[in-house]
């Protein structure tokens, strides 16, 4: 049997999508709390982490990365004034990084740069990588991450790969330690996010318009119907993608108790809600929210049975204010943090109490974070190392746990393009799965193993790279099972079941790791052996 094949033995949970999660355990050790604080509030632990956390104390660990402005972080700054796309404008990024469409409809107005969209793409996704991975304000990276994936835009969608970049940057990464509201308002204003469902093309719609709004109808489409010169759209409707998934995904959640003439509802207080795009007559302005009362329906809409009229913009504000505090928001807001830093099947009570810290605080992000952080649940031990990492997760974290130095971070950051989850081009507006079910197969497996063992070659095509003998001072490389420790300790903490050390144990002198030398010693692949560490189940779990 290949030790693949017994690795998939071992991790059966895991295959099917599901947690194995023993039924005791005894309390957490300290380091083992250490540990869990690494695998859940960061992207996993680098070498000397765990020593460095012991000695300033897990308490004050935690307030540091709930307080990201404390934290020096020139190594990751560094490295990321490679990437000039991070402080460009969208206007910028689509002249650098034309598509032939844009370059046939403006190429008369002005010069564009000989870039594409997908090399924009990799220097984002490249930018993201070397944050995860080098970046001393870890829980400010997880949570990017994980507000980004709840208010999901693909840079698929249209102009939304000229958006994308500075969506992250300027709507998302400012609030995600702040309040929720904030942040559900500067997405509500964002062009990637309206371009992306479509309400900037969302108008006053003939089926619910009062009857004196007719007449304004009928001379809008007129207008556009001219503005077009028959080739655009000369209708005017109602889109309710943003309103449905703002309530489906982005607040109350699929369960929060309003219905589909709800959505219809929302949807009419958001008409209006739109954008003013690029124009070349006019210096060539850079996208902008802008609210067009002549798209905006003005008679009453009743939306979870409180009216709106009258007021323009302000409608949709106030729609804001309701669904950010309404209870069915604080509930599944703190289930999918609760999924995120707990358990994919988090216990109601905990959920409970989390939901409860987020309505007190009127949606306060870091607080809710923190009274998460403190509770006794978050430190159950049937939860310590029972969270299958995403592919993101999991490639950062061999990054992270082998000191890896990024040759090649672009193409580092394409090898997620193999493991299911390339960086923001999730097109549902779902995001990515948040539970292991989805991301755990033989062939996903497989894949991983593969590129952890890729992190150990050092030749002239090296995208990554790490030296295994760096984790082996004093221990004998002659020594198969002292080596398997040394590993184990290094990417592990010393925290791996018997049933695994077993069959790696097993399998050490097989000619694929090990061969003889004429004095009777063995050779170990240390590269080979430090991968099937970072492959084994117990690494695919944090």
């Amino acid at each position: 049997m290949s030790l693949l094949a017994a690795f998939l033995l071992l991790f059966p949970a895991a295959v099917r999508g599901s947690e194995e999660i023993p039924a005791e355990r005894p309390p957490l050790t300290e380091r083992q709390k250490v540990l869990h604080v690494l695998d859940r509030l960061t992207f996993g632990p680098r070498p000397g982490d765990v020593e460095r956390v012991e000695s300033q104390g897990l308490e004050k660990y935690i307030d540091d990365q709930l307080h990201p402005e404390r934290l020096r972080d020139s190594l990751c700054e560094t490295e990321l004034r490679k990437y000039k796309v991070l402080t460009m404008s969208s206007v910028q990024l689509f002249q650098e990084y034309p598509n032939m469409g844009a370059k046939k409809r403006f190429a008369r107005f002005f010069s564009f740069g000989d870039s594409k969209p997908k090399d924009l793409l990799g220097e984002l996704a490249a930018a993201k990588l070397t944050r995860a991975v080098l970046s001393e304000r870890q829980l400010e990276e997880v949570m990017v991450d994980f507000w980004f994936n709840h208010f999901n835009v693909s840079f698929a969608k249209n102009q939304d790969k000229w958006l994308v970049g500075p969506y992250e940057r300027d709507v998302i990464r400012p609030r995600v330690l702040g309040k929720f509201r904030d942040l559900l308002g500067a997405v509500a204003h964002s062009p990637a996010m309206l371009v992306y469902l479509d309400n900037y093309q969302s108008t006053i719609d003939a089926r619910y318009a009062p009857m004196g709004a007719q007449d304004d109808i009928s001379e809008m489409e007129n207008r556009m119907a001219m503005n077009s010169k028959g080739k655009g759209r000369t209708k005017l409707g109602l889109n309710e993608n943003y309103a449905r998934e703002i309530m489906e995904l982005h607040t109350l959640g699929v369960d929060g108790g309003y219905s589909q003439k709800d959505v219809t509802e929302l949807a009419r207080v958001l008409t209006g809600w739109s954008i003013v795009q690029p124009n070349p007559k006019q210096n060539f302005n850079d996208y902008k929210f802008d609210f067009k009362r002549r798209m905006h329906d003005p008679g009453v809409k009743y939306v979870l049975g409180r009216s709106f009229v009258w007021e323009g913009e302000h409608e949709g504000e106030k729609a804001l204010d309701m669904l950010a505090e309404h209870p069915a928001t604080a509930h599944f807001i703190a289930l999918k943090l609760c999924r995120r830093f707990v358990s994919d099947e988090p216990p109601a009570p905990l959920v409970d109490f989390v939901a409860e810290r987020f309505l007190t605080t009127h949606g306060d992000i870091r607080a809710t974070l923190h009274a998460l952080f403190s509770s006794p649940e978050f430190y159950n031990p049937k939860f310590f190392r029972a969270k299958v990492k995403s592919p993101f997760e999991y490639w950062v974290s061999a990054l992270r746990a082998t000191g890896a130095e990024l040759v090649q971070p672009i193409i580092v950051a394409k090898q997620l393009d193999r493991l299911g989850e390339p960086l923001y081009l999730c097109e549902p507006p779902t995001g990515y799965p948040d539970r292991a079910s989805p991301w755990i197969n033989s062939g996903a497996l497989l894949t991983r193993m593969t590129l952890a063992a890729s992190l150990f070659y050092s030749g002239p095509k090296a995208q990554a790279t790490a030296d295994p003998a760096e984790f082996l001072k004093g221990v004998d490389a002659q020594d198969g099972k002292a080596v398997v420790e040394a590993y184990v300790n290094a990417f592990l903490g010393g925290q791996i079941s018997d049933r695994t050390r077993s069959i790696i144990l097993e399998r050490i002198d097989r000619p694929e790791l090990s061969n003889k030398r004429p004095d009777g010693k063995k050779n170990y692949q240390l590269g080979k052996l430090a991968a099937l560490i970072l492959g084994s189940p117990d690494f695919q779990r944090r």
